[in-house]
């Protein structure tokens, strides 16, 4: 089976601001020079070529996945302001392919509240945060309330724990290790770090090592070939590539096209001494870690698979 585990629905203008799509689609032409593996829209329009992610875009991206996650962040600091009732209502208009996950902004007042209403009402099955996207701070103990109720209500949680394109995120709070206090505090909390926490990937690896419930995904890693080489060695290397997680971060990449990607890992050092990354923990990767971290109930499989 292949799960995705990171893609957006979000499009411009209806949910991104002009400065995010700027400076996404200067980020994606730097990609693009790196890399054959990044999506391109084809539209006549820039600002729809930067990060546009519509239903009909996501349903046909994802067509080969058995099923997908699909969350859009609520960021209005960095200029993205998903509709979460949309999402919810996409996802139970595809159940059969998709698996909705909320997102909150954990410097509204009412978060909490806000998380308890998505998943208990609207059946949505995980949280989407950003301290780079939403501007706070994961080592401020105000916001491990919001945590506790993740783990309370039994839900993972992906967290873009890493740098980003946008001139307003805070890069302070943006290094995996802010996070440690808060798997400390839930320790039974799933986290799934997005993108290896880049260009900290090392960080990543060290903390997700001492921590059961941390993994990362390995998303976006792909157009930057030396450190993608570089990251999945230390992972390697610390004992971790088993915590690694398959997802595309559609519109940054198809599923299709981080598969390439991943399969690429080794181009960098070819016809040197370099050692190279195992191709069976490639396909684990993809097809297999993802099932230390999610039930095939949260995936709404389990009837399918019995």
């Amino acid at each position: 089976m292949l799960i995705d585990t990171h893609t957006n629905l979000m499009w411009y203008p209806d949910h991104l601001s002009d400065e995010f799509v700027e400076f996404a689609w200067a980020a994606k032409k730097a990609k693009m020079k790196n890399s054959a593996d990044v999506y391109f829209a084809g539209s006549e329009t820039e600002e729809q070529n930067a990060f546009d992610s519509t239903p009909e875009a996501l349903l046909e991206a994802t067509k080969n996945c058995t099923k997908a996650i699909v969350f859009g962040i609520k960021a209005p600091f960095c200029g993205i302001n998903c509709d979460q009732e949309l999402i919810a209502q996409f996802a139970k208009e595809h159940s059969d392919r998709f698996v909705a996950w909320c997102s909150v902004d954990p410097n509204d007042v009412d978060c909490v509240d806000q998380l308890t209403h998505y998943v208990q009402n609207l059946g949505m099955k995980g949280l989407k945060v950003s301290p780079i996207y939403q501007n706070w701070n994961p080592q401020d103990p105000k916001h491990l309330p919001l945590f506790k109720k993740a783990e309370e209500l039994n839900i993972p949680i992906n967290i873009h724990q890493g740098t980003s394109f946008v001139r307003s995120g805070p890069l302070k709070y943006s290094n995996p290790i802010q996070l440690e206090d808060i798997a400390v505090a839930c320790p039974d909390l799933r986290m799934i770090i997005s993108h290896m926490g880049h260009p900290w990937e090392t960080e990543c690896v060290v903390l997700i090592r001492k921590h059961p419930n941390l993994y990362s995904n390995v998303s976006a890693l792909h157009y930057r070939p030396l450190r993608h080489y570089q990251a999945f060695m230390t992972a390697l290397e610390y004992g971790v590539e088993d915590k690694l997680i398959y997802g595309s971060d559609f519109p940054s990449a198809t599923p299709e096209q981080v598969i390439s990607g991943l399969n690429k890992v080794n181009q960098v050092v070819e016809g040197t001494a370099f050692p190279k990354f195992p191709q069976e923990v490639i396909d684990r990767i993809i097809y297999e870690n993802w099932k230390q971290v999610l039930s095939l109930q949260e995936l709404g499989l389990e009837t399918a698979t019995t």
